[in-house]
């Protein structure tokens, strides 16, 4: 499981983000607000993509933006390929640095 630290707001809302702690592994995604869990879903029930503004994430008819430091790995963790071009460069270099020699 690899652990992520960031934001999320809900898309279209208004007001701050909340900070949280996200969850990867090869099968779900769960998001943690302190020691509150406020979102747990299987891979298979999501739809992510990159944005200048962050990672989208559709599930359940909606949609929430994550952000966060380590964006690239991220992305990368969650198997996505595209995005804004200072995104993709930064994946590459994450993808490069993972490669097995």
């Amino acid at each position: 499981m690899t652990v992520f630290d960031g934001s999320l707001r809900m898309l279209g809302e208004a007001g701050p983000a909340i900070s949280v702690q996200i969850d990867l592994n090869e099968e779900r995604i769960s998001l943690f607000a302190g020691d509150s869990e406020i979102a747990d879903w299987a891979l298979s029930d999501i739809v992510a993509f990159a944005q200048p503004d962050g990672i989208h994430v559709r599930a359940e008819g909606q949609e929430l933006v994550l952000d966060m430091t380590r964006d690239a790995e991220f992305a990368v963790a969650l198997g996505l390929r595209t995005g804004p071009p200072a995104l993709v460069r930064k994946m590459s270099n994450v993808m490069r640095a993972n490669r097995p020699r």
